[in-house]
């Protein structure tokens, strides 16, 4: 029983942890007028995306349709420490992400 509530205290510790915050984002995540529009950059991004994001989830290309830029800035901040990627995978997946999301 006691193992129980340990357990029960990690998981809700780790899935009430704050997501980023504003200044975290900016961090870590350029503007849209600093991400690349280069194809092979975005191309590259796509792979990043379709790879690493699905290991833990649905692929979710509809909802980064359904949102701005800004709007998924923050949970791109939060995924991609979550998914350990570097700041170059981190700038190819925003590419990605910026040039498939909601104008």
């Amino acid at each position: 029983m006691k193992h129980l509530f340990v357990i029960l205290g990690i998981a809700f510790a780790v899935a009430c942890t704050p997501k980023a915050t504003p200044a975290a984002t900016d961090a870590i995540i350029p503007t849209s007028e600093n991400v690349s529009k280069d194809a092979e950059v975005i191309n590259a991004g796509s792979v990043i995306f379709n790879n690493q994001c699905t290991k833990c989830h649905k692929p979710k290309d509809e909802a980064v349709a359904s949102k701005t830029f800004e709007e998924l800035r923050p949970i791109l901040a939060s995924m991609v420490k979550k998914a350990r990627l570097n700041s170059e995978e981190v700038d190819q997946v925003t590419a990605y992400v910026n040039a498939h999301a909601k104008k």
